[in-house]
């Protein structure tokens, strides 16, 4: 019986450190009833509203999640540059442009179907016995008439019980890889 309890402890212990190192995310996500994204449709992803403690976490979550779009080739994508220039071009100064109502005005300005739109909550280290990163975002495709096609909420949190030391930038190209998957799953021939 010792030996039954013992070796229940262990395959226990086994299932926990497994559940550290691996890490946690967390996804919702929803498509509009008759205005799902529509493979090949012209895209533009906007820099993401930063509302976490790094400078600079918008503008590299929506980097990465542009990148696995791209990579997936769903949509035709406005590079960045070239959003950035015409974003200047209109006067659009880049505030607000999670809002639909401006991110309808953008995508007329961009002449694109959609734009991404999003903010990013955490991107940082989460202190206690060990530090694990993470990173938290909302993700929105508005369409040209103000109609939010696709949206989500996503979390991802490393395991620094690993020993692979998960760093923040792999922790957000993990929540990249997710929006992008969830966007494809919706995304209507």
């Amino acid at each position: 019986m010792a030996l039954l309890r013992s070796a229940i402890a262990a395959a226990l212990m086994v299932w926990a450190l497994t559940a550290c190192a691996s890490g946690t995310s967390s996804l919702k996500d929803f498509v509009a009833d008759g205005a799902a994204p529509k493979r090949g449709m012209a895209i533009a992803v906007l820099p993401f509203e930063n509302l976490s403690a790094h400078p600079h976490a918008g503008q590299i979550v929506a980097q990465l999640i542009a990148t696995e779009l791209y990579n997936r080739r769903l949509f035709t994508q406005v590079e960045e540059s070239e959003v950035r220039r015409r974003l200047v071009e209109k006067r659009l100064d880049g505030k607000e442009l999670g809002r639909e109502t401006v991110a309808r005005e953008v995508a007329d300005a961009l002449a694109v179907d959609a734009v991404l739109v999003g903010s990013v909550q955490d991107f940082g280290y989460r202190y206690g016995l060990k530090p694990d990163p993470a990173v938290a975002a909302t993700v929105r495709l508005v369409g040209r008439d103000g109609t939010v096609r696709w949206g989500g909420s996503f979390g991802e949190v490393g395991g620094a019980m690993s020993g692979a030391g998960d760093t923040v930038t792999a922790i957000a190209q993990k929540l990249a890889a997710t929006v992008a998957d969830r966007l494809a799953a919706r995304t209507a021939p």
